[in-house]
C-alpha cells in the first residue's frame, strides 16, 4: 500500500468488530459463575475523578457502587500527581523564573477565570483544540471543589506539592477521599474488571466483567455508568504512566457508539529518565531542573541552536545557560514543552545522541537550589545512586499518562454522546487533578439526575444473551492452552514497541501507517489466539491487550488524518500549525456495521481565538 492510498477517514473493521473470540450465537455453556448485580450509579475506576463521582451520587442518596479492576485508588494517574495545583506560593514563581520580585500576585476572581481559561486554551498540549467550555466550568469550579475536599478530611490540598516533604505523591488526598466516600455509604469492589458496557435501546442500561478474587462473571445493571479508568499512557514503550492504564474505558466507549476526540493529542514530557538497567523514572519540573542544560553526545548544547533557528526564543530572552529556562528562551517552560520534546527526538534519530538519548547537564546547578522545593528533593532521593553533580544525565522524551488533550468526548457537564454513559478525569479530554475532581462533580451530577429520574432498566432477553455471550467468549480466553502468540505480555510489548516507533513523539505519515498496518496485524494473527491458562490475572491482562491495540489504532488514525502539527501531534512531513485548515477536533465513532469513521469538526472557539485568526467558512 502506498502513502497516496491511505484513506484515513474510514478504519475498516479490524480491531473494531468483535475484539473477543468468536463464539457461536446463544452458545450458553459457560463454566464461569456468573452473578448480577443492581444500583443506581456505577462508577468505574477508582482515582479522583472517580471517588468524587461516587461521593456526589451517594450524597444524593443513590445507591452507588465504585468498581476498580486493581486496588482501590493505586491504579490511577491521580496517587501520585502530589497536590491541587490551585495556589502557588509567589517566592516559588520568582525562584522559577515565572515573576518578577515584588509583583502583585493579588488577582480578582474575574482576572483568575481569565487567566486560567486563556492560558488553558493557548498553551499546553493541544493549543486551542480543548473544549473551551469545560475550561470555563473547571475555572468556575475549581476553587470552590478544591476547598471542599476538607470537608472530606483532607488536610492540606495545596502545599505539599511545592514545599512539603517529597515523594508525599496524591495519598494525602486520595486516601481520605476514599475514607470519606465508604463512611457515607459508596459501595466498593475491587479486582473487578468492566470489559464491556450493555446498550439497549440506544442507551447504556449496564456493563459486564469479571471479578478476579471470586473466579466469576459479572453483570451491572445500572440506569448511570460514570466512566473513571483514565488515560492509555502504558501503550507506549517509554511511559511513566501506572502500569493498568491501558486504555479500557476509551476502547470499551468505543465499541458502544460513544465518540473519540482528539486521540492524536497524547501527551510527552522530555524529562524521562534513560539510564541502562533503571526504570524510566519521570524528573518532575523542580526549581534546579529548570537550570539545565539539555547535551548532546558531543557535548553540544542543541537546544539553544534550535530555538535561535525555529524562532522559539521570546521577547527579552538571555540566551544564557547560566538562567533557567524560562529568562534563557524568554518564554514559559510550559510553552517550551513541544520544542524541546522535537529538538532531543530530532538529535536522537539524527545520531547526535548517545543509546537513543540525549543528557540534560545540571553540573552546574547550586547546590541548594536542589532544596527549595520537594520536586528537587524528590529527585535527589529517585537518583541517589547517579552523582548529578559530576556527571550529565541521560534523558528521552517519554509518555506522561496524564499529560494529553484527547478522550471520550464530553460536554461541560460530564455526559457523553450515548445516554446513561458518562465521563470524568483523564478518559475524557483534558488533564491534571483539577480537572478530573471539577469532572468528576459534573459527571456524578449529571448521573444522579439521571437516575433520579429513571428506574434501573430490566435486561431485555437479547442483552442477556449478549451477556452470557461475552462470559463465553472470556472462558475461551481463560481456557486457552498457553502457547507465545497468544502470550498477553508478548503481545503488549510489541503494541508499545509499534506505538512508540509510530506514534511517539514525532511522527510521519509513512510511520503512521506502518503502525497501523502493524496493529492489524495484532488483531489478525495473535489477539485470536490471547490465552490465560486458568489464571483470572492474565484474564485481566489480555483484555488490557485488547483494549491497548484498540486505543493504539485510534490515536494512529487520528493523527494521520489531521495533517500538521499542533501540540503533542508533531508531524515530520506537516511540520507547520496550520490554524486556517485544522483549527478542528478529530473525531472517531463507530457506526453500527462495526467500522470506525475518522472525521474533524470545528473548534467550538467560545471564549478565545487565536491572534490574527479568521474563521474559515464552513
Amino acid at each position: 500500500m502506498t502513502l497516496d492510498s491511505i484513506d484515513s477517514s474510514v478504519i475498516t473493521r479490524s480491531l473494531y468488530h468483535s475484539t473477543l473470540p468468536a463464539v457461536r450465537r446463544g452458545y450458553n455453556a459457560v463454566r464461569m459463575k456468573t452473578t448480577t448485580h443492581e444500583c443506581d450509579v456505577l462508577v468505574i475506576g477508582s482515582g479522583m475523578g472517580g471517588l468524587r463521582a461516587s461521593i456526589e451520587a451517594r450524597r444524593a442518596g443513590l445507591n452507588t457502587l465504585l468498581v476498580e479492576k486493581s486496588i482501590l485508588t493505586r491504579a490511577s494517574a491521580s496517587i501520585y500527581a502530589g497536590a491541587l495545583v490551585a495556589r502557588v506560593p509567589p517566592g516559588y514563581l520568582v525562584k522559577m523564573g515565572l515573576a518578577e520580585p515584588g509583583m502583585n500576585f493579588e488577582a480578582s476572581i474575574e482576572d483568575s477565570f481569565q487567566y486560567f481559561v486563556r492560558e488553558g486554551a493557548r498553551t499546553g498540549g493541544s493549543n486551542f483544540t480543548a473544549n473551551q467550555r469545560i475550561a470555563m466550568t473547571v475555572a468556575c469550579e475549581m476553587q470552590t471543589r478544591a476547598e471542599e475536599l476538607r470537608d472530606f478530611g483532607v488536610e492540606d490540598i495545596y502545599a505539599q506539592r511545592w514545599l512539603g516533604p517529597p515523594a508525599v505523591y496524591g495519598t494525602h488526598i486520595m486516601l481520605p477521599l476514599l475514607e470519606h466516600a465508604r463512611k457515607i455509604g459508596v459501595k466498593t469492589r475491587i479486582m473487578t474488571m468492566i470489559t464491556d458496557f450493555i446498550r439497549q435501546d440506544g442507551e447504556i442500561v449496564g456493563a459486564v466483567g469479571f471479578d478476579l478474587r471470586k473466579k466469576q462473571f459479572v453483570t451491572f445493571r445500572a440506569t448511570s455508568i460514570v466512566m473513571a479508568t483514565g488515560s492509555c499512557g502504558q501503550i507506549y514503550e517509554r511511559s511513566y504512566a501506572p502500569i493498568r492504564m491501558t486504555g479500557d474505558g476509551l476502547a470499551m466507549a468505543c465499541r458502544a457508539g460513544a465518540t473519540l476526540t482528539d486521540m492524536e493529542m497524547m501527551g510527552f514530557d522530555n524529562w524521562g529518565v534513560a539510564l541502562d538497567g533503571v526504570a524510566q523514572y519521570w524528573i518532575p519540573g523542580s526549581v534546579a531542573r529548570t537550570r539545565g542544560v539539555l547535551r548532546n553526545a558531543k557535548g553540544e548544547a542543541f537546544f539553544l541552536k534550535y530555538a535561535q533557528e525555529h524562532k522559539v526564543v521570546g521577547k527579552g530572552a538571555t540566551l544564557s545557560l547560566d538562567d533557567n529556562l524560562s529568562k534563557r528562551y524568554g518564554r514559559p517552560f510550559i510553552e517550551l514543552v513541544p520544542h524541546l520534546i522535537k529538538a532531543s527526538m530530532k538529535e536522537i534519530l539524527e545520531g547526535r545522541g548517545e543509546n537513543n538519548a540525549v543528557f540534560l547537564d545540571l553540573t552546574k546547578v547550586p547546590k541548594e537550589l536542589w532544596n527549595v522545593d520537594s520536586k528537587g528533593i524528590f529527585t535527589q532521593n529517585l537518583l541517589r545512586g547517579f552523582n548529578l553533580q559530576e556527571r550529565p544525565l541521560p534523558v528521552a522524551p517519554i509518555c506522561i499518562g496524564d499529560f494529553k488533550g484527547g478522550g471520550v468526548r464530553i460536554d461541560e457537564r460530564g455526559r457523553t454522546d450515548v445516554p446513561g454513559l458518562f465521563a470524568a478525569g483523564d478518559v475524557s479530554p483534558g488533564s491534571s487533578l483539577l480537572y478530573a475532581l471539577v469532572t468528576g462533580v459534573m459527571a456524578g451530577r449529571s448521573a444522579t439526575q439521571r437516575a433520579r429520574a429513571t428506574a434501573v432498566p430490566e435486561l431485555a432477553p437479547e442483552s442477556r444473551e449478549w451477556a452470557r455471550d461475552r462470559a463465553a467468549a472470556l472462558e475461551t480466553i481463560l481456557s486457552r492452552r498457553p502457547g507465545h502468540i497468544g502470550d498477553p505480555a508478548s503481545i503488549k510489548s510489541r503494541i508499545k514497541a509499534i506505538m512508540w516507533k509510530s506514534a511517539g513523539p514525532l511522527r510521519d505519515g509513512r510511520g503512521l501507517q506502518w503502525g497501523l498496518e502493524g496493529l492489524r496485524a495484532v488483531e489478525e494473527e495473535a489477539i485470536p489466539n490471547l490465552s490465560a491458562s486458568g489464571s483470572y490475572r492474565k484474564l485481566r491482562e489480555a483484555m488490557e491487550t485488547i483494549n491497548m491495540a484498540m486505543s493504539g489504532q485510534s490515536i494512529i488514525s487520528s493523527s494521520l488524518h489531521r495533517t500538521e502539527s499542533r501540540g503533542y501531534n508533531q508531524r515530520l512531513d506537516y511540520p507547520d500549525r496550520d490554524d486556517t485548515n485544522w483549527l478542528r477536533n478529530t473525531t472517531l465513532t463507530r457506526t453500527g456495521d462495526a467500522v470506525m469513521t475518522v472525521a474533524s469538526e470545528p473548534v467550538d472557539l467560545v471564549f478565545m481565538k487565536p491572534e490574527g485568526y479568521e474563521e474559515r467558512a464552513t
